[in-house]
């Protein structure tokens, strides 16, 4: 049976009261989110020392540390809307990753959240702030960081243009001991930049010095290198 749409006269007047109404509340709410969102930022606390977060964990350290870590990323949305990194005090920012990081020294977490998260600022200051912290992490345990000290050299090639601040970081890589485990790719870094650098005589030696001392082992990096210092040759030469 073919059912035909009813006239608006016909519905009930307490229906659409209760429509308009509803619309209404809407139409409110949403204007109400638009002023929320006119509000002004609203910074970053202090955080607390290491210390008094531990005495609250209460054995929990692992735990809580990724308590504070979701809490630091929650702050960058308010009333509902993501907040521009060029208006997070950096320094700020590094406080807390630190007195995270000292909570639970094992974790990734806070240097991750630097590396990848709070690294897509487009302000090369604070850019550089993060980079400063992923290298002074770094430092602190290399077995547990290199990954992430890897990462800053691409940062600061590609985002900040700085290409003796990669180099630089990319030689801490190379010059750990063996002791540190990692591939061999990491350590090598620095002989691209070098070549980036058009420090070529300087890649050449390096790259000597490791073919003659048998320090390399492993075939692929062999291949590798022998393949770099041919081509640093060709470019020296031309």
């Amino acid at each position: 049976m073919k059912r035909c749409a009813r006239p608006l006269l016909q519905v009930p007047w307490l229906l659409l009261a209760g429509f308009f109404l509803l619309l209404l509340i809407q139409i409110a709410f949403h204007q109400s989110a638009i002023t929320q969102k006119s509000i002004s930022y609203r910074p970053l606390s202090i955080p607390f020392d290491a210390s008094i977060y531990r005495g609250l964990a209460m054995g929990s350290e692992q735990l809580f540390s990724y308590l504070l870590a979701i809490r630091l990323q929650l702050h960058d949305n308010q009333a509902g809307r993501h907040i521009r990194y060029s208006q997070i005090d950096y320094e700020l920012l590094v406080r807390w990753l630190d007195q995270i990081q000292a909570l639970n020294p094992a974790s990734e977490y806070p240097i991750m959240l630097a590396s990848r998260v709070y690294s897509q600022t487009m302000d090369k200051a604070r850019l550089r702030i993060i980079l400063d912290y992923i290298d002074r992490i770094f430092m602190a345990n290399p077995q547990l960081h290199w990954r992430h000290l890897a990462e800053a050299t691409v940062i600061a090639k590609h985002r900040l243009g700085d290409l003796a601040l990669a180099l630089q970081m990319a030689q801490k890589l190379s010059n750990q001991p063996a002791s540190i485990k990692m591939p061999a790719w990491a350590r090598d870094i620095h002989l691209i930049l070098l070549g980036d650098l058009n420090e070529y005589e300087t890649a050449i030696a390096i790259i000597g010095g490791l073919l003659k001392s048998d320090a390399v082992s492993d075939p692929d990096e062999k291949l590798f290198l022998q393949e770099k210092l041919l081509y640093f040759q060709q470019k020296l030469s031309e």
